[in-house]
């Protein structure tokens, strides 16, 4: 505490860390660390933060040329393998307290030394699919009352391995070209509220999380001084691909500085390969001379992995670009991909003219924001919205193959604002396939999974194993998924009354009969409840199928005798001779804003914490590291890994413990 005291004394008298080792050159932006970076601006004790290595920082270092600023910071853990940590990087342009007062994300984080608030924070994250690339980094700038983003990093690239490394790059000019700037790395979670579970800064060890819940406290006091100096590295090429849509006939070429118009526009200094033929007509320098556009004679193809080579490129400084096939090339494959979102069943009981139809995802041309930039059309008029759109992919140049694990997420939205409430769609891209249609029902629902006709369900709960057992005074009711049932409170009752589907009075047997009409989702999930108390608090729902081709209204589906507050079939109970039991429990279930998830940990041990979508796919970690024996308790506010709100729907909560697994059904609802 004294350390921190006068630290805090200390920044707001003046004091000012030294700026230890910038570097002036221009590094490639790959990940690996480049002479030019010099030594570690700050750095920061291998210390796992609550045992989460992903949380572990190391060394900051930065540079610059004379148009970025290139920062390159290291994690000790492979953070491509486990990715679900999130890392920031404050930086304060004006070391006059004008600066921001809270976190971009939300994060429960503040800045305590008054001269280092800062002006832009750089927001990035490594999960999400897809190729790691500057889409992932966000450049937030505070305009003195909050926080608006200002697009995204110049440039990013991210390392395996452990230590792991993550390296950014942005416009001098994005961030006001200041002489000096005081920055600090944060590592934190994928939840809104979290603080930073660890630091890089000057002086170091500023902050060690013991929780996710205590305000962090950070310094942001790491100070660089701009470098100057005569630039004698050449330009690269660092990125090409496609612009617009079909036909493909545009290149945009991205150097790693200002180049010359007088080299750059000489359509004879570039060429691409793969697939034929191919001429340049034109090379067009942009307002950011860093940028070319090269028009093609003819489109490209599908599924053909192009290279495109650039020579004779002069930056400002005179330096020409090195022809050896490595650092003045790239490569990219272009994928077309035909979307039809079969809208048939939603726009029966949905349909609000015009019905527009987009294709949100993560990938361009998709966005997530705004939706309805890429729109789909029923010209057959038979609901059955239609579009067709192309994908750039980098691939590696020797092989021509795309990284492993290129995929898209992608939803469909009605009128611009409903979303499916399901979880979102999956595609992997496959090399081989250059041209592919995705038919996808809406939500994933198609009329097989629908009734055709309407069909009654009879019920029955035993509740005389309860300790307590339901008096005249308490109601006993059925909720679910599925008209008539819902999951809000109250319920539908039942009754002990001895009138039909009731055998006995009083006998502690509650029975219903319910309709469900046509139209309704066969699989049917459920719980009964006691006055306003679900059965099985933290246990997985009950579940039926809807089987209208056997059964009607005058012929009812008759449901075994349920027992309640028993819903695990017993044909999945536990081996007796297996692993202890954790004890999993998700308390309340359903849910909407969150739940409470409870596990016992047998022994000390370690062990993750993770929530799974219905297809599978992990959407955030919760808890990773060491955890005491006894009961845990971890809150879960209904967000994924980015924050956002789930969707109404199924998900799964899956405790894997070096001595135990365990898994538990979760439902979301609105």
């Amino acid at each position: 505490m004294k350390k921190t005291l006068w630290l805090v004394a200390a920044l707001a008298a003046g004091y000012a860390t030294q700026s230890l080792a910038a570097g002036f050159g221009t590094p490639t932006v790959d990940g690996v660390l480049d002479a030019v970076y010099n030594a570690p601006e700050a750095s920061d004790p291998s210390d796992e933060p609550q045992g989460n290595a992903p949380m572990d920082l190391l060394d900051l270092y930065v540079c610059n040329d004379n148009d970025f600023w290139y920062f390159y910071f290291t994690v000790d853990d492979d953070i491509v393998a486990t990715n679900w940590g999130k890392y920031l990087l404050y930086i304060d342009t004006t070391g006059d307290g004008s600066g921001a007062t809270f976190d971009a994300w939300g994060r429960n984080v503040a800045v305590i030394n008054p001269n280092g608030l800062p002006e832009y924070s750089l927001n990035g994250w490594v999960d999400g699919g897809g190729v790691y690339d500057e889409n992932k980094t966000q450049l937030w700038h505070w305009t003195g009352a909050a926080w608006t983003q200002e697009g995204m990093a110049a440039d990013a690239a991210l390392l395996a391995g452990t230590p792991s490394a993550i390296e950014w790059k942005v416009s001098r000019a994005a961030l006001g070209d200041p002489a000096t700037i005081w920055c600090e790395v944060f590592s934190t979670g994928g939840g809104g509220g979290d603080n930073a579970q660890d630091t890089i800064n000057d002086p170091a060890d500023d902050w060690n999380a013991t929780d996710w819940a205590t305000q962090a406290q950070l310094f942001n006091s790491t100070r660089v001084d701009r470098a100057s100096g005569s630039d004698t590295t050449p330009p690269i090429v660092t990125s090409a691909t496609t612009i617009g849509q079909e036909p493909i006939n545009e290149v945009l070429v991205q150097f790693s500085e200002a180049v010359t118009a007088a080299t750059a526009e000489v359509p004879g200094n570039y060429s691409i390969t793969g697939g034929g033929a191919i001429t340049i007509a034109g090379a067009d320098l942009q307002a950011d001379p860093t940028k070319v556009i090269l028009t093609l004679g003819s489109g490209l193809g599908y599924g053909t992995a192009y290279t495109v080579q650039a020579v004779n490129i002069k930056d400002l400084a005179g330096n020409t670009i090195v022809n050896n096939g490595t650092t003045n090339v790239d490569c990219f494959k272009i994928f077309s991909l035909t979307f039809q979102a079969r809208m048939n069943l939603w726009l029966r009981n949905n349909s609000v003219p015009p019905d527009t139809v987009g294709v949100e995802g993560s990938s361009s041309p998709l966005t997530w924001d705004p939706t309805c930039d890429n729109l789909l059309f029923d010209a057959d008029m038979d609901s059955v919205f239609t579009g067709t759109y192309q994908f750039t992919l980098g691939v590696d140049c020797g092989t021509g193959l795309i990284p492993e694990g290129s995929a898209l997420e992608y939803k469909f939205t009605h009128n611009c604002d409903t979303w499916e409430s399901t979880s979102n769609h999956f595609y992997a891209f496959d090399d081989m396939i250059g041209e592919d249609t995705l038919d996808i029902w809406w939500q994933d629902e198609a009329p097989s999974d629908f009734t055709l006709n309407a069909m009654d369900v009879i019920l029955s709960v035993d509740t005389n194993g309860l300790e307590t057992p339901p008096t005249a005074a308490d109601s006993v009711g059925v909720a679910g998924s599925e008209l008539p049932f819902t999951w809000d409170l109250p319920k539908l009752n039942m009754h002990d009354d001895g009138v039909a589907p009731d055998d006995t009075a009083d006998d502690g047997v509650y029975s219903g009969r319910f309709t469900f009409p046509a139209g309704t989702h066969k699989n049917l999930e459920y719980k009964f409840a006691i006055n306003r108390d679900y059965e099985c608090a933290g246990g997985s729902n009950r579940g039926l199928v809807l089987d209208d081709t056997t059964y009607s209204t005058t012929n009812p589906l008759i449901m075994p005798l349920a027992v309640y507050d028993v819903c695990l079939d017993p044909a999945s109970a536990p081996d007796p001779v297996a692993a202890p039991s954790l004890h999993l429990a998700v308390s309340p279930n359903p849910f909407s804003s969150g739940t409470a998830i409870r596990f016992v940990a047998p022994t000390e041990t370690n062990g993750t914490v993770a929530v799974f979508d219905a297809a599978g796919r992990q959407i955030r970690v919760l808890a990773h590291g060491t955890f005491d024996a006894g009961v845990q308790q971890i809150e879960f506010d209904s967000k994924d890994g980015a924050g956002r709100q789930l969707s109404p729907g199924v998900y799964f909560v899956r405790v894997a413990l070096e001595n135990g697994v365990a898994t538990q059904t979760m439902t979301v609802v609105r």
